[in-house]
C-alpha cells in the first residue's frame, strides 16, 4: 500500500486518479497537533448516530446513510469556501446517487437556508439550525467547511477539517477520488 501525506495527496490528485492504486492512506503529519488528535477520535470508528429533518421535510439518519458512501458537508452561507464548494458537490450527487449520500448541515434557520437555495441550486438534503450537532458530535473546531466520509458500513473513513480545503483545492477531483477509493473496496 502507498502511503501519501494528504499534502501530497491533494497535490496528486490527478495522478491517484490515473494510477491503478487500489487504496492509500492519508499522513497526519502536517495536521497541527490539536487537529491531529481531534481527527484520530474520529476515523476509523462508526459515525455519531443522528436525526433530523432536512429543509424539504424530509427525515435523515444515521441508518439511511449506510449501504452508500456518504459526505457529511458541514458549511454556512457566510464561508466563501463553503459557497465554492457546493457546485462539485452538487456534480458529485448527481452522477453517484446510486452509490453515494450527501448530506448537508448549515447553521442558518430553515427559512435562510430555503431562501439561499432559490438563487443557488443545491441538489443535496440541506439540514438546517445544524449548529448544536456542528459544533458538539462534530468537532466545531475544525471549522467550516468540514466533511465527514463515511464508508457504506457507517464507519468514518476520512475527516478533512477546514484547514485541509485551504488555497488551490480542486474540490470535485478531490471528492471524486475518494469516492471512487471507497467504492473500489
Amino acid at each position: 500500500m502507498k502511503r501519501f501525506n494528504l499534502t501530497t495527496f491533494l497535490l496528486l490528485l490527478v495522478c491517484v486518479v490515473g494510477n491503478s492504486q487500489d487504496h492509500f492512506l492519508v499522513e497526519l503529519e502536517n495536521r497541527s497537533p490539536d487537529v491531529k488528535d481531534q481527527v484520530k477520535a474520529y476515523e476509523g470508528f462508526p459515525a455519531i448516530q443522528f436525526l433530523a429533518n432536512d429543509i424539504d421535510g424530509k427525515e435523515h439518519s444515521y441508518i439511511t446513510t449506510k449501504g452508500k458512501t456518504t459526505f457529511l458537508w458541514f458549511w454556512n452561507q457566510n464561508c466563501p469556501k463553503c459557497i465554492e464548494y457546493i457546485p462539485a458537490l452538487n456534480k458529485m450527487y448527481e452522477k453517484y446517487s446510486s452509490t453515494l449520500n450527501i448530506v448537508s448541515f448549515c447553521d442558518e434557520p430553515k427559512a435562510a437556508a430555503l431562501e439561499y437555495r432559490k438563487s443557488n441550486p443545491i441538489s443535496f438534503p440541506i439540514i438546517a439550525n445544524a449548529k448544536v450537532l456542528a459544533d458538539g458530535p462534530f468537532g466545531g473546531d475544525f471549522g467550516y467547511p468540514r466533511l465527514y466520509i463515511i464508508d457504506e458500513f457507517g464507519v468514518i473513513k476520512y475527516v478533512i477539517p477546514e484547514v485541509e480545503m485551504r488555497g488551490n483545492f480542486d474540490a470535485y477531483g478531490f471528492f471524486e477520488t475518494i469516492h471512487r477509493s471507497l467504492q473500489k473496496k
